[in-house]
């Protein structure tokens, strides 16, 4: 009896042993697997860009916006959708016909090295409902049914589940831009959750996998990825020298977290799809513990499949 006992207790304190040193094992081959260089994606599409001149708080002139354009050209962007600020209440927004102007003279400028198509950054406000009206207008991404939403960066609107629900009633589907650096997003990532169940989809910024927007900008966005409740990375640039136009050092982290084929469907399966005003094809199945930065529990057969 004493001996089935200690045989029982044995084997549970070797199974912890065992998951705990493969656990760390697996996570250091998992490191390793991608290399930046490795991933070669040269079809992206950038949904989220301010590289219009001297319209918001973006590029500042032509010449600013030309060596954006060549920046990511280089990195293997193809296609840029120029996203100015609307009714963020310190910018104007500017009208659909400044904005096709404006792209105009950068494609000219530059040597249409990137395709460059109209957008917009849409603040949360009435107006959405106003523009859902017109099948042209400047909120919607490349004349689609898709719009990229902000939200402040301190906290979510009152009652966003029910507005959701209006903008879709409207016509209209929802990107939600940058949720990981939302502090309410941050503290409580099941809103995000939450949205995305009622018909909305995520976009990252790049800057926040590689860091530069602080650490719980970079581990919510590691929770999102890891969650598979992230459906675009986009570049969020506004300069040439800071915010810069670049997605590859971003995707390889995005290819560790989540696999090379989810990393690639971000920055370029599915706003291909977008841009053509299709379904998002990769859509995966939200892993709530992975969302509330729960480890996965290994188990010794984990190893060997």
């Amino acid at each position: 009896m004493l001996g089935e006992v200690l045989g029982e207790v044995l084997g549970e304190v070797i199974d912890e042993v065992i998951d705990e040193v493969l656990g760390e094992v697996i996570d250091e081959v998992i490191d390793m697997a991608v290399v930046p260089g490795e991933l070669n994606f040269r079809r992206m599409v950038d949904i989220h860009c301010h590289i219009l001149p001297e319209t918001d708080d973006g590029a500042k002139t032509l010449d600013e916006s030309v060596a954006m354009c060549r920046a990511a050209a280089e990195e293997g962007i193809v296609t840029i959708v120029a996203t100015p600020h609307m009714f963020n209440g310190v910018h104007p927004p500017p009208s659909r016909a400044t904005i096709l102007e404006k792209i105009e003279q950068v494609k000219v400028a530059s040597g249409n090295c990137v395709e460059i198509v109209p957008g917009g950054e849409v603040r949360y406000s009435y107006e959405i409902f106003q523009e859902a009206e017109d099948p042209q207008g400047r909120i919607r991404l490349n004349g689609t049914s898709y719009m990229l939403l902000e939200f402040p960066f301190q906290s979510v609107p009152p009652n966003i589940e029910m507005t959701i629900f209006q903008i879709l009633n409207a016509g209209i589907t929802p990107v939600i831009a940058h949720p990981e650096r939302n502090k309410q997003i941050q503290e409580k990532p099941k809103i995000i959750a939450d949205l995305v169940d009622r018909g909305a989809f995520a976009q990252l910024d790049s800057g926040s996998l590689t860091k530069s927007f602080g650490p719980e900008a970079y581990v919510t966005a590691k929770r999102i990825v890891e969650a598979g409740l992230a459906h675009f990375m986009a570049t969020d640039a506004h300069h040439q020298d800071r915010r810069r136009p670049v997605l590859s050092a971003a995707a390889a982290i995005a290819a560790d977290w989540g696999g090379v084929e989810y990393a690639r469907a971000m920055v370029e399966e599915n706003p291909a799809a977008l841009l053509k005003d299709r379904p998002i094809p990769w859509q995966l199945e939200c892993d709530h513990d992975a969302l509330l930065g729960k480890k996965r529990k290994r188990s010794w057969f984990f190893f060997w499949k």
